[in-house]
Parts: C-alpha cells; structure tokens; sequence
C-alpha cells in the first residue's frame, strides 16, 4: 500500500523502521540457515535505555562478542 503524506518526518521514520528490521531479518535468516549460533545484540529503547540480548553458550563467550562488537564499532567510528 503507497500512503502519500506531506509530513517528511513519516517519511523519515518509515526509512529507519525498515532499515532496523532490515538488520533483523537479515540475522533470522543467518540463524536459520546455521550460520549464526550465538549472539550478542545492544538496542537503545524510545526512553534511551539500553537493551542487551544474547544467545551464548556461556557468559565469558557472550562477553567476548559484546566486548568485540564494541571494540569494531569504536574502531568504525574513528574512521
């Protein structure tokens, strides 16, 4: 369904909404195709909290991939 509106924020928002669910389906998919088995995933809720998921083997290899994922996102924005 194509909803024209003259509210460039709608716009905006609809953008971001698939492109977060874009990441989403993306890493079912690698799940369901086996090449995912544990993850470590950081998400900031609408009051600014942040939401921490994970599917570990055990809590040493969870931190390792949170503390990986941190270290590459730093890394990425100093580029």
């Amino acid at each position: 369904m194509n909803v024209v509106t003259l509210d460039p924020q709608l716009h905006i928002q609809k953008k971001r909404i698939d492109s977060l669910l874009s990441v989403v389906d993306d890493l079912r998919k690698k799940i369901e195709d086996g090449h995912v088995t544990e993850f470590v995933v950081a998400a900031l809720d609408e009051d600014n909290n942040v939401e921490i998921y994970a599917h570990t083997k055990d809590f040493l290899g969870g931190l390792g991939m949170f503390e990986m994922g941190k270290t590459i996102f730093i890394k990425q924005m100093d580029q």
